[in-house]
């Protein structure tokens, strides 16, 4: 069984509102992405987060709903239109004191078996008043929700004669009816405008067009059908002034068409006129029943002439961009309208007396393709983006780039005006030019000038970004990598689209910023900060060791200017190596009082020092000296540790010696001497009360035995128990802290206190101390190098720095210990440090000096990203030889809605760690990358690598792509610089169709062209050439398939996706393909990879994840589905692997196996289970919480992860099963603070449900699980 787990939430934001939620005077902003809601307040620092609830579903619209025309408040609606539509309403609970949170009033299903979905427009509308609400998401229905002070009152279905709808819109009416402005493709496939009214006395729509806006078509000449994003309607209230004229001249309200090469206003009908076509109709009616055939056939004629005729818009503007994809009101009179194209460029369209100036269309910059754009306050406005970071842009009086040049360039036959002449009013032709309402009836191509409207010449950015929101979405392909060879894994992924691609490194951890670095000082094995004064909050110095002796530095920090100033005269010992330094307090009548005592540990000793402020050095007052043995060699201090008033030293032979200044005095006295009888590597004498200046616990570590023994501290030396020993460790312990990550109340719950060893072969074991005995010991690699702690503060938390050859900081998280890995490599030793100039800081000795920094946000997603703008990264391979990334770029040149779109398609060499250019090839034209791989082959007695591109090239004559190529590029670097590469292609082969995937299988790769699978193998001949030459042969050829659009690999195994059928095992065995097992199933896989030689994990277009074992039947080997779970996003890539160690010593109850990435941008794991027995109880575990925690949209948890279908799920579908949702486990430690949930959770709804793990046991795996993601 596996855990599926998020690792990265979805970031892609898909619909936003602004409302007023609470009774408080403060504004909010809802944000919906796929399946989660967040709720932000408008603060004055910006948007402050308030809350947020997940959603089973897929979100694909959300909306205030008024709760009364008099109160400001709304509550919110939501529409799920996956896997089953549904309406969601909730409302926002803030109270006194309390946590704000969202509340679900009504869930108000919608699913239908089946009616044929909506192709264009699924979403709902609400009407102003907050009476009235249309919900759209099957072809020629549509359902009307009555609603009452933000509640749910009543529901019907009406028929709606209009099927293919582009976009619908609530009309204004003086008649407080409600009329519905209907955007749609009919049956000739002719773009149509029209309205109809809602009768809900009689729940139906009335069969007529209503009289409000008179019903046209629209040229395709004007609005092109469109590719991605359908024609919207606006409408525009009759609030907009006229400029002062009469009450007949007067705008009165209408609807926007936008969304196509220009942007249309058709005006709503006065009363008279509408009164005057009630007449028309009505005199016809009267014709149609006519008895005579011959006047009712006219009639109807008539009556198919009128809704034929295109009316003439109002007013029209050119609009000079791509297709619309969002927009938003900028006032409550609509009169201002900011709209964003799919590029990200953004317009203000003013509509200020538009009767006397027209339309305006004024350019104001580019920012992130939108999804959404919200208008908050003060010329701020939310963009929500699906391809690329969403954003909060200030929208400036003036432009605000400085620069002469326009940042949007107008197409060529697109004119503009300048500024200044806006203030010319377009004079109008005679006395009477405003058409009346009988003249829109009438076709007439001629416009008036004020009607054409104008376009504004751009003159710079109006727009200004103040803060923007990471995403990564779309993640179209991804991989994992370990740049610098330390065994830490990072994510690389080729993500957004349009203007925003961008490759984006991910990794998770904690992050090191480097404030200084003192170059020179090489081969340290001990750092450690000196303070002038024991008590003084500020390190005046800073003491070294190194292999050849020791140094001291005064740090020389006037805050603006910091210097350190090696002292040569110090009075220290320089000369030799140092084990350890510290300040120590001093004692006097029985208090632990201020000094400036320091202790300087070597080999052959222990000496205590005093500062002179007289000499500026420091004076020996003490030393303590390994006692000679007769006939015996004098033991060597070979390990030691100071806190603030004892000095713990491990002997040679196995002796332990604690040393503190005698009260009053500056003497020392030995108060422990103990010989454990087997020989020390480490010692650690930390107290875990930090109040006080003395321990009461010694642990040390053995060479020989591998285990570190825990003493008390008592009057009559060191006593040790059984529980105070730890098992066997992996290996030779090398560096010891005993470390309180908690408060120093003991016992309590917030007491924290572990063991940590720090082991020779590159782990750290970590052990648990809270009950007095080590218990639920994990260890982690770090590499191969010893590993050094050292304690440290991180955002005002108790923390332990580990590093060896990698690096990681341990601290406490909800109870339990965690650790956050950092981007640090080969440290050899480090310590704590606090300056005026450096607070809070760590020491970190590597192998060219000292690096000074600090370390902020522990377990924090850290995303480094590199933007292309139009180059959109689309498939990514690593090659580690070369140090350096395989992306294929797609750029797409921006152009007006019905022009030719110029593409291209790049292959690039980046550097895997700046992410910089190092070489780049350019396809031909019509040739487009589709997949990639990189594979090694021998040339001559070297391994070179090589990149395989594999294409296809477009014919706009074919429906299916018949011809495509395999590109094989070598690299060399250029001039002998590594920041250089040169691509040479070396040879190509021409196929058959599109290779939608590559593989590599032990030097040989494996294309998917179309319908076939190819095996082929790279040649080198270096016969009677002076170079070499390079043939790419076809091995094998398996044609058993429709459309293989993926690949897999696992050793000589490949995993075959076919997007119209099912998946396949292949084998490769020499030079042929062979099939092993097949699934016969209707899958449509559009992800495929290989778990093992015998098992296969895909997902699908219904948003499943299925996974394949290799049986045994009667008839053969066969590929059985042991696996099914409904994810709920669209997976574009697996990979095998994980960002987290797990650990190695014992057998795991839970292994990562699997990366996943999506479309919306989330990252996620899948965890294996390998104890049947333990699964069964993730299973039970799950059900029961199923049962007690309820959430927002769907049924029931259970339901909500049935695999679905194209027409949905039943009651008679099956479970999900061979999967568990993680992310829903984890909230059982929520629960664990509930004790009437926790025990409906525990003992289930009857007896055989009663969970037989208990509480602990199950928050112990659960923490586990955590740690993994």
């Amino acid at each position: 069984m596996k855990i599926v787990s998020t690792f990265h939430p979805s970031s892609s934001v898909l619909s936003s509102a602004k409302c007023r939620l609470s009774e408080r005077n403060l504004e909010h902003l809802v944000v919906a992405k796929l399946n989660r809601l967040d709720v932000y307040s408008l603060r004055p620092h910006g948007l402050q987060h308030e809350c947020g609830v997940d959603v089973w579903g897929k979100i694909c619209s959300v909306k205030a709903l008024p709760i009364s025309e008099y109160d400001g408040r709304s509550n919110i609606v939501v529409m799920i239109a996956h896997p089953e539509p549904e309406l969601i309403i909730l409302s926002y609970a803030d109270s006194e004191g309390a946590t704000p949170e969202l509340k679900v009033k009504k869930q108000i299903p919608l699913f239908e078996r089946s009616p044929r979905l909506a192709e264009f427009f699924t979403d709902f509308l609400i009407h102003p008043s907050g009476n009235l609400a249309v919900v759209s998401c099957y072809t020629g229905k549509l359902k009307i929700i009555t609603l009452k002070g933000g509640a749910y009152q009543n529901d019907f279905d009406v028929s709606l004669p209009e099927l293919n709808v582009f976009s619908l819109a609530f009309l204004p009416n003086a008649d407080e009816d409600y009329t519905l402005g209907i955007l749609y493709l009919d049956i000739q496939g002719c773009l149509q405008l029209c309205a109809r009214d809602i009768d809900t006395e009689n729940q139906e729509v009335s069969s007529q067009h209503s009289t409000l806006l008179q019903s046209t078509w629209i040229s395709e000449k004007v609005i092109p059908f469109p590719k991605d994003s359908p024609p919207q309607l606006i409408v525009v209230n009759s609030d907009v002034s006229a400029g002062g004229g009469s009450d007949k001249d007067a705008f009165s309200g209408g609807v926007l068409v936008v969304g196509g090469r220009q942007i249309l206003l058709y005006e709503f009908a006065s009363k008279d006129s509408q009164e005057k076509q009630r007449g028309k109709r009505k005199r016809l009616e009267i014709k149609k029943k006519s008895l005579d055939p011959s006047e009712s056939s006219k009639a109807r004629a008539k009556e198919r002439e009128r809704e034929s005729r295109r009316r003439k818009p109002t007013a029209s503007v050119e609009w000079p961009w791509s297709e619309v994809t969002s927009w938003c009101n900028i006032d409550q009179d609509t009169s201002r309208i900011l709209i964003g194209d799919s590029f990200g460029r953004l317009s203000l369209l003013s509509l200020s007396n538009v009767n006397q100036l027209g339309m305006i269309l004024v350019p104001l910059g580019e920012a992130s393709s939108p999804t959404t754009l919200t208008y908050l306050t003060n010329q701020i406005v939310y963009l929500g983006s699906h391809l690329g970071d969403s954003q909060l842009l200030q929208i400036s009086q003036s432009a605000t780039s400085g620069q002469e040049s326009p940042l949007l360039v107008m197409p060529p036959e697109t004119k503009t005006v300048s500024p200044g002449s806006l203030s010319n009013v377009p004079s109008k032709k005679g006395k009477e030019k405003a058409p009346t309402q009988d003249d829109m009836e009438v076709d007439d191509d001629h416009a008036d000038e004020y009607s054409k409207g104008r376009v504004v010449d751009p003159e710079g950015s109006f727009i200004s970004v103040l803060e923007s929101y990471k995403s990564i979405a779309p993640i179209m392909d991804a991989v994992l990598v370990d740049t610098d060879g330390s065994g830490q894994n990072q994510i690389v992924t080729c993500s957004g689209g349009s203007n925003t691609g961008s490759i984006n490194i991910v990794r998770n951890g904690a992050d090191f910023k480097e404030l200084a670095f003192v170059a020179g000082l090489t081969d340290v094995l001990g750092v450690w900060p000196v303070r002038s004064m024991y008590k003084d909050a500020v390190d005046s110095h800073l003491f070294v060791s190194t292999a050849n002796g020791s140094h001291l530095f005064r740090i020389n920090d006037l805050g603006s200017n910091i210097s350190f100033e090696q002292m040569p005269s110090s009075g220290l010992t320089i000369n030799k190596p140092t084990l350890a330094f510290s300040n120590l307090s001093k004692r006097e009548r029985m208090e632990y009082i201020d000094s400036s005592l320091v202790v300087q540990v070597l080999q052959n000793g222990a000496f205590f020092f005093e500062w002179s402020s007289t000499t500026n050095t420091y004076e020996e007052k003490a030393r303590w000296m390994p006692p000679e043995r007769p006939q015996k060699p004098t033991p060597e201090i070979v390990a030691a540790d100071i806190n603030a008033s004892q000095v713990a030293l491990a002997l040679s032979g196995g002796i332990v010696v604690v040393l503190n200044i005698e009260s009053d005095t500056t003497n020392l006295r030995v108060v422990i001497n103990h010989v454990t009888g087997s020989e020390i590597s480490a010692i650690t004498i930390h107290p875990l009360n930090t109040q006080k200046s003395f321990s009461t616990q010694l642990a040390v570590a053995y060479w020989t035995r591998n285990i570190v023994e825990i003493f008390k501290i008592t009057r009559d030396g060191l006593q040790s128990t059984d529980s105070g020993k730890s098992p066997q460790l992996p290996a030779i312990v090398r560096s010891l802290m005993l470390y309180n990550f908690g408060t120093d109340k003991s016992p309590g719950p917030d007491h924290h206190p572990y063991l940590l060893a720090g082991l020779g072969d590159g782990s750290v074991a970590t052990m648990s101390w809270k009950t007095g005995a080590l218990t639920d010991r994990k260890v982690i690699s770090l590499g191969c190098a010893p590993v050094h702690l050292s304690p440290c503060i991180v955002d005002g938390r108790k923390s332990v720095f580990a590093a060896g050859n990698r690096a990681t900081i341990f601290y406490c998280e909800k109870g339990r210990l965690a650790n956050s890995p950092i981007m640090l490599k080969e440290i050899t030793s480090l310590c704590s440090l606090n300056a005026i100039s450096f607070p809070s800081s760590l020491v970190l000795a590597g192998a060219t000096g000292l690096f000074i920094g600090n370390v902020k946000d522990l377990n924090k997603m850290h995303i480094r990203s590199a933007s292309f703008g139009l180059d959109n990264p689309r498939r990514i391979v690593h090659e580690p030889s070369l140090k350096a990334l395989g992306v294929a770029f797609t750029r797409i040149e921006p152009s007006r809605i019905g022009n030719y779109e110029a593409s291209a398609s790049l292959f690039r060499l980046l550097d895997d760690n700046t992410l910089a250019v190092l070489g780049q090839y350019r396809c031909e034209l019509d040739e487009e990358i589709v997949s990639l791989t990189t594979f090694t082959a021998a040339v001559g007695d070297q391994k070179k690598p090589f990149f395989c591109l594999g294409t296809l090239i477009y014919n706009a004559e074919e429906n299916e792509t018949s011809a495509g190529r395999l590109l094989i590029f070598t690299v060399t670097i250029a001039s002998g610089k590594q920041s250089a590469m040169e691509l040479s292609l070396v040879t190509t082969v021409d196929v058959n169709g599109c290779v939608f995937a590559l593989r590599t299988v032990e030097e040989r790769v494996v294309a998917a062209v179309n319908s076939s699978i190819l095996l082929y193998r790279l040649e080198v001949s270096e016969e009677e050439t002076p170079a070499p030459t390079f043939a790419f042969k076809k091995l094998a050829e398996w044609n058993h398939n429709y459309m293989v659009t993926s690949l897999s690999s696992f050793d000589d195994h490949i995993g075959a996706g076919d997007q119209i059928s099912s998946v396949s095992l292949l084998k490769v065995v020499d030079k042929r393909l062979i099939s092993m097992a097949r699934d016969y199933g209707p899958l449509y896989p559009m992800a495929v990879e290989a778990l093992s030689t015998k098992s296969l994990i895909c997902a699908n277009d219904t948003l499943n994840i299925i996974v394949f074992e290799l049986t045994k039947n009667v008839r053969g080997e066969a590929l059985e589905q042991v696996g099914n779970y409904h994810l709920a996003d669209m997976v574009s890539k697996f990979i095998r692997g994980s960002l987290s160690s797990i650990d190695s010593t014992k057998a795991p109850l839970l292994v990562p196996e699997t990366l996943y990435f999506t479309s919306s941008g989330r990252i996620g794991m899948i965890i294996d289970v390998k104890d049947r027995d333990f699964a069964l109880h993730l299973t039970e575990l799950q059900r029961n919480l199923g049962a007690a925690l309820l959430g927002v949209g769907g049924v029931s948890h259970a339901r909500y992860r049935a695999p679905k279908n194209t027409k949905g799920i039943s009651d008679g579908d099956n479970a999900a099963f061979g999967f568990v949702d993680g992310d829903f486990l984890e909230r059982y430690l929520d629960v664990v603070n509930q004790p009437e949930k926790l025990m409906c959770v525990m003992k289930g709804s009857s007896v055989p449900e009663e969970l037989k793990l208990s509480q602990d046991e199950i928050v112990k795996v659960l923490e586990e699980l955590q740690s993994l993601h």
